[in-house]
């Protein structure tokens, strides 16, 4: 096998939010469109998660320096924390490929093999390149197969900040960052190779998941941090 990078400084129990990814159901978005009579739209409802935009802006404050706020409770509807969290989801959405790799990384016309493949050939090499560098890595974990667009409300986005041998023979094992689970510095995304050349991943942290890519991030200012 070849040799793992060293560790990153990154850890979920240090750098990652002490709040779990669980909202109320409100709009992360409310728009006013003008007129006589200003209307307000809302959109969107914060209770299918903002793990996207928890990712991003827990990787924003790591490259920035800033500590991870202590608080246990969620900032509130309307706050700068909140909104903050709401902008770094939507550019979690990397204009519209975020989306779209989910939905093709999962389309049930897709192979088992091919998913796993590209995996392989593509993401996890990129992924291990960013950590050998000491940079932690937003990924998207792929969980939903299916030809329905709503069904991507169950994918979801973490961060990746190590890897180090899996427990069986060839494989190797992603520490991730989960929104989900505050605190949480011991779950792992594991991907093995068989006898016969078939890869499975497993992933401790949550629902299997069939396949996960390297996402976009560019460091933004935590201004409602500092």
């Amino acid at each position: 096998m070849t040799q793992l990078p060293a560790p990153v400084s990154f850890r979920p129990s240090v750098n990652g939010f002490a709040f779990a990814n669980r909202w109320p159901h409100v709009p992360p978005l409310r728009l006013r469109v003008g007129g006589p009579v200003p209307l307000e739209l809302a959109i969107g409802d914060a209770a299918n998660g903002l793990c996207g935009g928890m990712a991003f802006a827990a990787l924003d404050l790591w490259f920035a320096g800033v500590p991870a706020p202590a608080g246990m409770d969620p900032p509130l509807e309307g706050s700068p924390a909140f909104r903050f969290l709401v902008r770094r989801q939507l550019d979690s959405f990397e204009l519209g490929l975020g989306p779209a790799r989910f939905y093709l990384l999962g389309a049930p016309w897709r192979s088992a093999a091919s998913r796993t493949a590209e995996v392989v050939r593509r993401e996890l090499p990129r992924i291990r390149r960013d950590l050998a560098n000491g940079r932690p890595v937003a990924v998207g974990l792929v969980h939903a197969v299916s030809a329905n667009p709503a069904t991507l409300i169950h994918d979801h986005q973490v961060v990746a900040h190590g890897i180090e041998a899996g427990p069986g023979q060839g494989s190797v094992a992603l520490r991730i960052y989960d929104p989900n689970l505050p605190g949480n510095d011991s779950v792992r995304l594991t991907i093995a190779r068989g006898s016969s050349g078939d890869v499975a991943i497993t992933y401790s942290g949550g629902p299997p998941v069939v396949a996960f890519f390297r996402q976009g991030y560019r460091p933004r200012d935590p201004l409602p941090w500092r």
